[in-house]
């Protein structure tokens, strides 16, 4: 009898120790998302340019499969526009069958046209990343109009000499009918006195009040729609010396839809 006892209770540590084991969770193993469902992947913005009183929200559901359920916390969500910059983040710990199903809102500060990008990233119960999934949401205005480059600042003629390079300065004012957060970039490409194009085409003009922090940002204002770039012309001695005679500059104007202006050219002759 005591032998029969002694056999169950042996059997049942044993049973309790495999239940135990099977519900360890592996906390080195990465948790696998995949996105199986997501609502939107484009939205026209038309209504909402020029539109002071309406505020672009988007509210987009999703549905997130983990590979790994029972190493699950949270989920993560993310989005980024063009920039990089995060402009909505949230949590979501709700998981069934595997999967994280939620909605998540997002407001930009301004009319936006462009793409955003959400990633999905789950955690597992010691707050370490699995991998992520992303897709995107493509921001278009069906109603857009081209930048137009205003007017342009630049020397007409810049005499150069054997051993003193030159600095100077170069302004385009840019306007956009869907307003100046729809500009994406100013920027001119050059054409040497024998027609070839310069080396570096396109060269970027900066409006960010010299947030940059590159030497050739010479912006004052940022956000005025003056765009500006400092250039440096090298002395004659230099290894690759300027040749002389006329440069074409040609300053175009780009929107976030992919609109490019008509460009404006200035000329300017460089002697001795």
């Amino acid at each position: 009898m005591k032998k029969v006892l002694i056999i169950i209770f042996l059997s049942l540590i044993v049973s309790a120790c495999q239940k135990a084991s099977n519900a360890v969770i592996d906390n080195s193993r990465f948790i696998n998302p995949q996105l199986t469902y997501f609502s939107g992947d484009s939205v026209d913005i038309a209504s909402y340019i020029n539109n002071d009183s309406s505020q672009l929200v988007l509210t987009d559901s999703f549905r997130v499969n983990v590979d790994y359920p029972q190493g699950f916390s949270y989920l993560t969500v993310n989005v980024q526009n063009d920039s990089g910059n995060t402009i909505a983040s949230d949590r979501y710990k709700t998981i069934v069958d595997s999967t994280v199903s939620g909605t998540i809102t997002v407001a930009p500060p301004s009319v936006y046209v462009g793409n955003l990008t959400y990633t999905f990233t789950p955690y597992n119960q010691i707050a370490e990343p699995g991998n992520s999934v992303s897709t995107i949401l493509k921001l278009y205005n069906s109603k857009n109009l081209p930048p137009v480059i205003d007017s342009v600042s630049a020397p007409d003629s810049l005499q150069i000499d054997s051993t003193h390079a030159i600095l100077f300065y170069l302004y385009a004012t840019a306007n956009d009918p869907n307003g100046l957060n729809d500009i994406k970039h100013v920027y001119f490409d050059t054409f040497k006195p024998d027609g070839k194009a310069s080396t570096g085409n396109p060269f970027y003009m900066y409006d960010d009040g010299g947030a940059s922090g590159n030497p050739a940002d010479g912006d004052s204002v940022a956000n005025d729609g003056i765009y500006t770039l400092i250039v440096q012309l090298p002395a004659l001695d230099a290894p690759t010396p300027p040749a002389l005679g006329k440069y074409v500059f040609k300053f175009y104007a780009e929107d976030r839809s992919g609109a490019v202006s008509q460009p404006v050219s200035h000329d300017i002759e460089v002697y001795k």
